[in-house]
């Protein structure tokens, strides 16, 4: 659970540029163990539960991401120029890989040196499927009309769920349909994460 928070957390802060607050993260007993702050002008800064940096993004107004370590250097910077392109590079500029999507919503990985690495391509029918870099059927994912999201693998084999009711509650389950966990935001904004038990994992509050 904690792995799928922190991926909370990173497309979270993500949609939040332009938007001054900060998100806050305990476990299960309360304890606060991080946050994200996001300053509206297109830095987000992470910090641990002591209130320490672990790392920072900020955004230019080109639209370059640049990633830092918690004393400022960079790590990494990611960019999309104007044809859509987006582009990974390492702290020294090279490039470390790349993704495009075409006209007809494909959208294909390649490495540093430009071979294609997989690619993913959303149907009419509101299904995605994830091929290997030689065409071959990884794994798809699609959403029913009800919001139910199923992931299946290169077989057709169901490998797990997500849905999220009326009331904004959604639940994760497996290949057997059994919860593995849930989460739910109450009127005040608070997320509260659950395991397949009902127990607490952890909680999210944005001020």
């Amino acid at each position: 659970m904690n792995k799928m928070i922190w991926m909370v957390i990173i497309a979270f802060a993500g949609a939040l540029v332009g938007v001054a607050e900060t998100t806050y993260f305990r476990d299960s007993s309360g304890r606060l163990t991080g946050s994200v702050t996001t300053d509206g002008n297109g830095k987000t800064v992470y910090k641990d539960g002591q209130g320490r940096i672990q790392r920072t993004v900020t955004t230019d107004r080109n639209g370059k991401t640049t990633f830092r370590d918690n004393l400022g250097r960079t790590q990494g910077t990611v960019q999309t120029d104007a044809r859509g392109k987006t582009t990974w590079r390492d702290a020294s500029g090279r490039v470390q890989g790349s993704s495009s999507t075409d006209q007809y919503g494909k959208t294909t990985w390649r490495d540093s040196t430009g071979r294609t690495q997989g690619t993913m391509q959303t149907d009419k029918y509101g299904k995605t499927t994830y091929r290997d870099y030689l065409g071959r059927l990884q794994g798809s994912s699609q959403t029913d009309k009800y919001g139910k999201t199923t992931y299946r693998d290169a077989a057709g084999r169901t490998q797990g769920s997500v849905t999220t009711d009326r009331n904004g509650k959604t639940t994760w389950r497996d290949s057997s349909g059994r919860i593995q966990g849930t989460s739910t935001t109450d009127r005040n904004g608070k997320t509260t994460y659950r395991d397949g038990s009902g127990r607490i994992t952890g909680t999210r509050t944005v001020r």
